[in-house]
């Protein structure tokens, strides 16, 4: 089993939650003393980040800890454009293994146990002793050696609040596949392919962190045994079906890949696991080229950071800056501790889109456990909170940000987090799962709606810039007084997803799907669809108003048309099919040929 490297303290969130978040707290002086002569020389080592974690393991009694360390690589370069394809994306991995392999056949078989090979990175995760971590520190092709932190799962119906009941009902997420980075999926529940492993919607995964942790547990089949990852899963892509509350996931023709990062039952995981999961997604992206990994799902963390993170793991920031680069948008969950000026991590990644957390309906008067440093309202000393301090929601509505969810001015987006109603490990379905661990796969599901479309429209998927674009600055604003921010809460139904300049939701209703780019005219009328859109027209009528004059006609001569007492004097009105004849005319014989319709560009 591997040894227990934590972070000083594991903070409670939300006693309704269960669940825990890791914190950086101050290591105790007293223990400090304790330290070898050996290990305070190694803990003073420039190579060695954050080594108050180290040395509390060892003071502990752990035997060995768990570390990631960083390789010198002269000949290594970003190189983005190798992952747009399989060819590019072995030359990395050949790269990769051989900068690795060099210092691994250095080390000290007993002092030293390799638990993860990254695929495409020069880096590599291990167990050491103190005279492993020595060695390390001291080869000179060791650039730096990280804490493997320990991280913790993130823990109503949200699909009418994201307003994508009319997109999903067309793009429903079909030709998308979302990795689900998280405790595996109960691929048995009616919802989640109802068979053995792989099925018809949980297509393949694996499980890195096995029974006990160990490399040696790893194998093929991602069978949650805790729950959390189901949920997720059911929220984003589960099966389209009524079960009480539950009407499938938001993207509910997306399939769905496994990949169980925490260790036996447990809602815990080892960062190097998350990283192996998602180097698993760029290298397997394309098992199945009907449906491609285009979105990851990941409801874990810890810590809290005040601003963007990417020094905080060298090796987890390259591995994210891979997966957009493979075309793979990664969602992470923001937290649960309440703070108003933090994100955990990995959500803090520059290359992460972070998800905090609103209601989705008025759930009645709530508390949730926070910590002291939140900026949330109503907070209250109580002793069942292993935080000692509970924030009091006297009442919700939707849209009102969660007391619990981690906000700051680098947060990209809220979505649902309480109460949802998802599926549940075992079959059925519950209405017990919220957090912010809920609002990240409502994101990852939009997403997964957002490429569905697109490809179907014009033929390619967006990039994880353009999601990420497209989910900001279409969301509906929210205001959280209390953290000073506004950020946008996804709103399906009004992203451009073909960059047309019609939002999708109006594209269905008006035509079915998003199949037109805008600049076609169905009924003749002089407008254009992009134009009908702009003035509210309906485009398969000529004459929304039905005051005899046409759409276009009545833009030209500057009068309503949704105003049937609002009509041109000066132009003959008509009805029926002569209004797109006379429109024509018009133009013909440049009447109107020389004017272009008000307020259009």
């Amino acid at each position: 089993m591997r040894g227990g490297v934590l972070f000083t303290a594991l903070l409670a969130i939300a006693a309704s939650f269960g669940l825990s978040l890791l914190t950086e707290g101050a290591i105790a002086a007293e223990g400090r003393e304790q330290a070898t002569a050996l290990l305070r020389s190694l803990c003073n080592n420039p190579k060695l980040h954050r080594p108050d974690i180290v040395l509390e393991g060892f003071e502990k009694g752990d035997d060995a800890v768990h570390v990631i360390v960083t390789l010198k690589a002269l000949e290594w370069t970003p190189r983005p454009a190798k992952f747009r394809n399989a060819s590019g994306k072995r030359e990395v991995r050949e790269v990769a293994r051989t900068i690795q392999q060099a210092v691994i056949d250095r080390l000290p078989a007993r002092e030293t146990t390799v638990n993860n090979r990254f695929s495409y990175i020069p880096s590599f995760a291990a167990t050491v002793t103190e005279k492993g971590l020595q060695q390390l520190l001291e080869d000179s092709d060791v650039e730096r050696v990280d804490v493997d932190h320990v991280l913790e799962a993130h823990l109503a119906q949200g699909i009418p609040l994201i307003n994508a009941i009319t997109v999903r009902s067309v793009y429903s997420g079909a030709g998308v596949a979302i990795a689900v980075c998280d405790t595996g999926i109960d691929y048995t529940h009616a919802q989640l392919g109802g068979g053995g492993f792989p099925n018809n919607k949980v297509i393949g995964g694996y499980d890195f962190g096995g029974e006990s942790n160990d490399p040696a547990d790893e194998d093929d089949d991602p069978m949650d045994e805790y729950g959390h990852g189901t949920a997720c899963a059911g929220i984003a892509a589960g099966s389209s079906a009524t079960y009480g509350d539950y009407i499938g996931g938001v993207a509910h023709d997306a399939k769905l890949y496994a990949l169980k990062i925490a260790y036996g039952s447990s809602g815990s995981a080892y960062e190097s696991d998350m990283i192996a999961a998602w180097e698993w997604s760029i290298t397997h992206q394309d098992d199945d080229p009907d449906n491609p990994i285009m979105v990851i799902s990941t409801s874990f963390g810890g810590g809290g950071y005040d601003e963007e993170c990417d020094d905080a793991s060298s090796a987890m920031t390259e591995a994210a800056a891979n997966a957009v680069a493979a075309g793979i948008t990664i969602f992470a969950s923001a937290g649960n501790n309440g703070y108003c000026d933090k994100l955990a991590w990995p959500a803090c990644i520059s290359y992460v889109v972070s998800v905090g957390g609103v209601f989705d309906a008025n759930i009645g008067g709530v508390g949730f456990c926070v910590n002291a440093a939140s900026c949330a309202e109503n907070m209250q000393d109580y002793s069942s909170c292993s935080t000692g301090k509970i924030a009091w929601s006297y009442s919700t509505t939707a849209d009102q940000v969660a007391p619990y969810s981690n906000t700051a001015s680098f947060l990209d987006i809220f979505a649902p987090s309480n109460n949802t109603y998802t599926t549940r490990l075992g079959g059925g379905c519950s209405s017990a799962f919220g957090g912010t661990s809920a609002a990240c796969p409502y994101a990852a599901g939009a997403a997964a709606i957002m490429q569905s479309a697109v490809k179907a429209a014009t033929g390619a998927f967006a990039s994880p810039e353009e999601v990420r674009a497209e989910l900001k600055n279409y969301g509906d604003l929210i205001t959280y007084a209390s953290a000073g921010i506004t950020k946008p809460r996804i709103n399906v139904g009004a992203m451009d997803m073909d960059g047309d300049g019609m939002p999708a939701e109006w594209e269905i209703e008006m035509f079915g799907d998003m199949s037109r780019d805008g600049s076609g005219d169905i009924d003749l009328d002089g407008l254009i669809d992009l134009e009908e859109y702009q003035y509210g027209t309906d485009p398969n009528a000529a004459d929304t108003d039905g005051d005899g004059f046409a759409d276009g006609v009545e833009v030209q001569a500057e009068t309503s048309p949704l105003d049937n007492a609002s009509y041109p004097t000066d132009v003959p009105a008509a009805t029926g099919w002569e209004l797109g004849f006379l429109f024509l005319a018009l133009l013909t014989m440049g009447i109107i040929g020389g004017k272009q319709a008000k307020g259009v560009s």
